[in-house]
């Protein structure tokens, strides 16, 4: 029974008490639903990429969703405990989601751009930080990591799932400002 739009250069948000649905409808409009518990069952999910291009996200294969996820959406969820990889440094996880979306950049760029979205994220001396593994970070540096990635490859659509329950206030409003460059 969720029904809004995202008009292009907006923001909306979605509010509710716990419990409501407000991170399954972001885990839905990104694929992510864990089956069989979750799944989309009827409606559809509209992605509308201008150009003549759209998609129905509910029936889109998973394929086709590993190009669109990062490309054109992204998500930053709400757990950063839960969402980095412990076995992985940093840097190399946010390298990752830029190696998949953005194809054809050498080693060298590819850290240059981890080292640059940390810093931009007002993580401290962040190319010692981006070889650093994420039990090194603070909650609030494994939050800005997590939004680091998620704004990596500068999508059209970013889900922000309570973005900045981990982080100060002043933070918050960097955070908030960033967001809204990229939304610019």
């Amino acid at each position: 029974g969720v029904s809004f739009e995202v008009p292009v250069g907006k923001t909306v948000g979605v509010v509710g008490e716990s419990g409501c649905g407000k991170s399954v409808t972001s885990l839905s409009l990104m694929q992510l639903l864990q089956r069989p518990q979750g799944q989309i069952v009827q409606g559809e999910i509209r992605l509308n990429l201008g150009n003549g291009k759209a998609y129905d996200v509910a029936k889109t294969p998973g394929t086709v969703m590993q190009h669109l996820g990062g490309n054109y959406i992204s998500m930053i969820f709400q757990e950063p405990m839960t969402a980095l990889n412990p076995v992985y440094t940093v840097g190399r996880q946010i390298r990752e989601m830029i190696r998949q979306h953005r194809r054809g950049m050498s080693r060298r760029e590819l850290k240059r751009e981890s080292v640059r979205g940390l810093a931009a994220m007002g993580i401290p001396a962040a190319d010692i930080r981006d070889g650093e593994y994420p039990h090194q970070f603070s909650g609030g540096m494994r939050q800005r990591a997590m939004i680091a990635m998620a704004m990596s490859c500068n999508p059209r659509i970013l889900l922000a799932d309570e973005p900045t329950t981990a982080l100060d206030v002043a933070i918050s409003a960097q955070i908030f400002e960033l967001m809204n460059d990229l939304k610019r």
